[in-house]
């Protein structure tokens, strides 16, 4: 069965939880848009792509789940930069659909083309480009598959020639979005319980992004250790909240 590569892409964003896509609707984007509105993925009309791009990562931020950003050619999908360096360092889980001229202008300044690869894969987990329309599927899903896994902004390029074109959608590509479970070794987690529990009257709590859903056990352990909390930038909506241990940020701006 072959459907236009645009749709096989918005299809795979929505089976990886998609649920909002931000950005402008206008150029070379406009086939990827026109079936967003055909799906269950809601497109969010920004007036400025950097906006779309923090919302973005705010979304990705709050939910956990897979959020879009796409943009036209040129430098539409260049304002999503600021946004996306953010997110990517955030390790918000934020894919960017950067579409692009057609494949056979590539390489001779045409107006409006940019190297997004270039300039994208120094802030991103992942940074490619569909060169031909067979890879629409299994390249969409590898740019949400680690966006997700590693926890980071994907940049998908999609010259707007391969947009248009039909390709098979009968490949067995599919993303994950299982989240496991990590955590220390038993070993670990013994050794640091000999720490804490041989004593000592000045014991204090250094808490980072690994310590989100966990406020109220971290609360615990620092009623029992009279101990007090600090914590990382990425922390601060985890642990300053209802936190009377709670001595401020670390860091530069801490």
């Amino acid at each position: 069965m072959t459907k236009k590569v645009a749709e096989i892409i918005v299809n795979t964003l929505a089976s990886a939880g998609v649920k909002h896509c931000y950005g402008i609707v206008r150029d070379t984007l406009n086939l990827i848009t026109h079936h967003i509105n055909e799906s269950d993925i809601e497109w969010v009309h920004v007036r400025h792509e950097e906006a779309g791009a923090f919302a973005a990562e705010g979304e990705a931020m709050l939910t956990g789940n897979l959020t879009a950003v796409a943009g036209s050619c040129g430098p539409a999908s260049l304002n999503f930069i600021n946004g996306l360096v953010d997110a990517n360092r955030n390790r918000a889980p934020v894919i960017l659909i950067a579409t692009q001229v057609a494949s056979e202008e590539l390489g001779f300044d045409f107006p409006q083309e940019v190297d997004f690869k270039a300039i994208y894969g120094s802030c991103s987990v992942f940074c490619d480009m569909i060169i031909a329309p067979e890879q629409a599927r299994r390249k969409t899903v590898i740019a949400c598959q680690t966006a997700i896994a590693k926890g980071g902004v994907a940049v998908l390029i999609v010259p707007v020639d391969i947009a248009h074109a039909n390709a098979s959608d009968d490949v067995p590509y599919s993303v994950h979005t299982n989240v496991p479970i990590v955590r220390p070794s038993d070993a670990d987690l013994d050794r640091v319980a000999d720490i804490l529990n041989s004593g000592g009257d000045k014991i204090a709590i250094y808490g980072g992004s690994g310590c989100r859903g966990a406020h109220a056990e971290i609360l615990a352990v620092a009623e029992r250790l009279k101990a007090a909390i600090a914590h990382t930038s990425r922390a601060k909506d985890a642990l300053e909240h209802d936190n009377p241990y709670n001595v401020g940020m670390t860091g530069p701006i801490g």
